[in-house]
């Protein structure tokens, strides 16, 4: 059997990322949507383990393959011998990478008590931060990347069917507001700057409110140049994600940011997420809104 099997008959999905992202939960629903899974594959196994499935009959034609650091700490090699499979498996085979911020790993490890993998000799904290520069090479190489921050359970596995190539796929899409003052998200694929737009923060029967607020949605789309903004900014945001679905790109993060993340990019996120598109599902994370509204709670004090 030649090479190109892999793309006549198999579906390779690689799962990987950050002990506490996400992994074991991908991985169940992988297999609830007929995926073979294979867990924790040790290094000195991943070469068998392609060539074995290129020259065997496989019952199973969709695999979920999970690696993480257990796999060996030398990912440099694990990272390499991935790419030129790979090269070889061409758009059958996806890798894709769980991370998510450090605080909320160590939420996730505390709540569910579980210990981290590189946790023996080292503080919770050392050992994520230790893991996160292990999976580097890992990361570099994944075709999709997502933060799974404010993702459920449920949301998670969404994101499994919706990419299943089986099923109707959808692009789902992350529209993140956030604030600059407070940092930009990491991974955005599209990031908009919104500053240069009329605030409400200073109109003052708006400034308490936020972009969730109607008041503070009609303030806004009524003003001319949110209006331009608005018309020039949707014709390209509807592009973008029609090109990502049809190059095969099912999993976006867009952010839209302003100076304190509570006003205009808030309202254009949640204006975005009510567009009525085909093949696209929304999902909405407002970074910063609790951080603005502690602070000016602050102030008043």
């Amino acid at each position: 059997m030649k090479h190109e099997t892999y793309k006549n008959y198999l579906e390779i999905l690689i799962v990987t990322g950050n002990s506490g992202a996400g992994k074991s939960t991908v991985l169940s629903a992988c297999e609830d949507y007929g995926f073979f899974c294979i867990d924790n594959l040790p290094y000195e196994l991943l070469a068998p383990f392609f060539y074995g499935i290129n020259h065997a009959r496989m019952q199973h034609k969709k695999i979920a393959l999970g690696i993480d650091v257990r796999s060996g700490l030398n990912l440099d090699l694990f990272a390499q011998e991935l790419l030129q499979w790979q090269h070889i498996c061409g758009d059958r085979m996806r890798i894709l990478f769980l991370t998510a911020q450090e605080d909320t790993l160590m939420r996730r490890f505390q709540e569910t008590r579980r210990k981290h993998p590189l946790s023996t000799n080292k503080t919770l904290r050392e050992a994520i931060h230790e893991e996160y520069r292990i999976l580097e090479p890992l990361r570099n190489i994944a075709t999709e990347t997502i933060e799974t921050d404010t993702l459920t359970i449920a949301q998670l596995r969404l994101l499994v069917k919706n990419s299943n190539r089986d099923s109707e796929q959808k692009i789902i899409v992350t529209l993140t507001s956030f604030g600059f003052k407070y940092g930009t998200p990491r991974d955005c694929n599209f990031l908009y700057d919104l500053r240069s737009l009329p605030n409400p923060y200073f109109v003052p029967h708006l400034k308490e409110l936020d972009g969730r607020s109607e008041k503070i949605q009609e303030y806004l789309f009524a003003q001319p140049a949110v209006q331009e903004y608005w018309k020039k900014l949707e014709d390209f945001f509807i592009f973008s994600l029609e090109r990502s679905y049809h190059e095969g790109r099912f999993f976006l993060h867009i952010g839209f940011g302003c100076t304190g993340g509570k006003h205009r990019s808030v309202a254009f996120v949640e204006r975005y997420s009510r567009l009525n598109l085909d093949h696209v599902q929304f999902f909405i994370h407002h970074k910063d809104i609790a951080i603005t509204h502690a602070h000016e709670r602050e102030r008043d004090l």
